[in-house]
């Protein structure tokens, strides 16, 4: 059924009024995240992965798999990241799933998480193996009871004792770029 005038008048007033309070202010370089699709998000993660990977020297391509989302490209070997982004504050990242596959193998080589606030962003590299400790350790919990997947709820401050270690900015993240394969 279609709009009816008054309805698109009282939305057309709250969206003014939403606008006007909205939570990032809009001369922060990331302030359109606030407004694409959660799955969008999660492309941005991968986008700027590829962005980053550029500006270091690096190629990057896709996953070609659902068991991790981008490739860092090198001579020696390519390199298997599974990426995510959040703009929650403390940022959250859903559906990490274990490397570990049923034969020992590893899906994926890293996990690299990007927090997205109005001020900057925030990164986490961890080693697939050092995913695997904190979900042996509990410090990645289920997302629910029948869930395979799990929570990462690292902070973007220095208090964070188990995930600071990997918390670093971009000069560490392209750092970790060259060194990659």
């Amino acid at each position: 059924m279609p709009f009816d005038p008054r309805e698109v008048r009282v939305l057309s007033e709250l969206e003014r009024q939403l606008r006007r309070v909205e939570e990032w202010p809009i001369d922060s370089p990331l302030a359109f995240v606030v407004h694409l699709a959660p799955r969008t998000r999660g492309k941005l993660g991968e986008m700027l992965l590829d962005g980053l990977a550029v500006a270091a020297g690096r190629t990057t391509a896709p996953g070609g798999t659902p068991d991790f989302d981008r490739k860092v490209i090198s001579d020696r070997q390519d390199v298997r990241v599974e990426s995510k982004f959040s703009t929650e504050d403390p940022p959250r990242f859903q559906q990490i799933r274990d490397p570990r596959l049923a034969d020992g193998t590893l899906m994926y080589d890293f996990l690299f998480c990007i927090s997205g606030r109005p001020e900057g962003l925030v990164y986490w590299v961890l080693s697939a193996a050092d995913v695997a400790t904190a979900m042996d350790a509990g410090q990645m919990i289920n997302q629910h009871r029948d869930s395979t997947t799990k929570w990462f709820f690292p902070s973007r401050t220095a208090y964070d004792d188990y995930f600071a270690t990997y918390r670093c900015a971009v000069d560490a993240v392209a750092d970790w770029l060259r060194g990659v394969g």
